[in-house]
């Protein structure tokens, strides 16, 4: 890139988070007290210039800072060492670009005018995680397992039949379990439909869901003990090959839910069978199937992030850092 096309996407790429909008979002004041150089929404602009460029380290950031007139015009730096720039990195608070993120969430979500996948089903927020593997050596902060350290990114999108919209996220160590973060990514929304992987399997959690209205598709893990209360006629042209009324749980060791819920079995994409549980009635088998099939996105949206976002190696090893 020259440095006027350099500059124009600076502009464009911040014009929702402008110096002005930052600073409301955040307390500057404090934040950049004593800071002559190096102020909070300048690192800012930094980052998202090493996202854009793929920039492999703070050393190559520092070097790209002194070597590029554009990003000097722009950023009003003529240099930055690394020193001070990983003095930055571990000492900003991450709440800083979550408050960034959330307020970039809404501004989308208020553009959105898409139709729903089927039928008037309000929101479908689609819910899963993916690890990050780091060395334990480096990342000793980072539990995960025996011999190895990772981090973990919960998180929700909104689904349409177009787009994928990062909703929520959470991100903690890897040794957290999906389901420990059903509380954080579910609400109590009936106007949404919440579908997650078996990872989040809780049946303590579907029954508070069916008490509150939450409406849920999830798959059934295998050992699952299940009750059969009554049964539909099976379609298979449209690939369901069970619909069924069900209790889950064994009422012998207290896990049996006080709630029925329904389950279809039908094929997914690639052809291989899956077994829903969801507590939506009102829906077709099919129309249920159909929703289970776009769990996909939220794997091509992970796929899409690691491919194109500097988060397999980090840029320091602090967890504030990360």
């Amino acid at each position: 890139m020259d440095k006027n096309t350099i500059k124009s996407t600076i502009n464009e790429l911040l014009k929702g988070i402008d110096e002005q909008t930052f600073s409301k979002l955040n307390n500057v004041i404090d934040l950049d007290k004593y800071v002559k150089k190096l102020t909070a929404y300048k690192f800012f602009q930094l980052l998202v210039l090493s996202q854009l460029k793929e920039t492999e380290s703070l050393t190559f950031l520092s070097k790209q800072v002194k070597d590029k007139k554009a990003y000097q015009l722009e950023l009003a730096l003529d240099t930055i060492s690394t020193s001070q720039l990983s003095r930055k990195l571990g000492s900003l608070p991450p709440k800083i670009f979550e408050k960034i993120f959330h307020h970039l969430v809404l501004k989308v979500q208020a553009k959105i005018k898409q139709p729903t996948i089927i039928r008037d089903i309000g929101r479908l927020y689609v819910i899963d995680s993916t690890t990050m593997s780091m060395s334990l050596s480096q990342f000793p902060w980072a539990t995960f397992r025996k011999t190895k350290a990772g981090i973990r990114l919960h998180l929700r999108v909104i689904v349409t039949k177009e787009l994928i919209i990062p909703d929520k996220g959470v991100l903690l160590p890897a040794k957290h379990a999906d389901r420990t973060q059903m509380s954080e990514l579910i609400d109590i929304d009936s106007d949404a439909i919440h579908l997650f992987d078996r990872g989040y399997n809780d049946y303590k959690k579907f029954d508070e869901f069916c008490l509150q209205d939450v409406r849920f598709i999830t798959r059934l893990k295998k050992n699952a003990q299940i009750e059969v209360l009554s049964e539909q006629v099976p379609d298979p042209e449209s690939l369901i090959f069970r619909d069924q009324e069900v209790f889950l749980g064994n009422g012998q060791n207290g896990t049996k839910m006080i709630h029925p819920l329904r389950l279809v079995e039908t094929k997914d994409r690639e052809g291989n069978t899956v077994i829903i549980i969801t507590n939506c009635f009102e829906l077709s088998a099919n129309e249920i199937g159909e929703l289970y099939r776009y769990r996909w996105k939220i794997e091509t949206f992970f796929k899409w992030m690691k491919q194109h976002l500097k988060i397999k190696s980090f840029y320091g090893k602090s967890e504030n850092a990360v």
